[in-house]
């Protein structure tokens, strides 16, 4: 069984339907594009997918890593690490990139506000950070910014 897999994905949105049975697997460390002409479906996979309530599930299913991605909820699916990632990102005033990716973090593991076991410590969070950011080849200059504030198109993919 592949860790990600999409069996005859039918959906529709204000009732005229748009996948008519997509079928796709996928494995760990393969890479995938989708791609088509304009309004053959590729951002309606998309947000079906992520579970936007404007897009139907008419039928089929979709496996990750074992687990029914269609029963989840939108957040939950997110926490799985599965998640939207726009071309022309947004600014964020107000919110820095170390607090939001602290925030991440700490929504991935669970912690909800009151199991502080849950929380990353500060600590803990510098040196994970240190290490992503090498695996970026990144330097921590853009911490404190804002999200996406200044951000050169290649700082916003990453």
């Amino acid at each position: 069984m592949a860790d990600f897999e999409i069996r005859d994905l039918r959906a529709s949105v204000e009732g005229k339907e748009i996948l008519k049975g997509v079928t796709l697997a996928i494995n760990k460390g393969e890479v995938h594009a989708v791609m088509g002409p304009n309004g053959s479906g590729k951002s309606t996979l998309s947000y079906a997918l992520m579970g936007h309530p404007g897009y139907k599930i008419d039928g089929g299913s979709v496996l990750f890593k074992g687990q029914d991605l269609l029963a989840l909820e939108p957040d939950a699916r997110a926490r799985l690490g599965i998640f939207l990632a726009f071309q022309y990102p947004v600014v964020v005033p107000g919110i820095s990139m170390t607090n939001f990716l602290r925030t991440a973090i700490n929504a991935k593991r669970g912690y909800d506000g009151k199991d502080k076991s849950k929380q990353i410590s500060p600590k803990e969070f510098r040196s994970l950070l240190k290490g992503e950011l090498e695996v970026l080849h990144m330097d921590d200059s853009f911490l404190p910014r804002y999200i996406n504030d200044g951000f050169s198109g290649g700082e916003k993919k990453r």
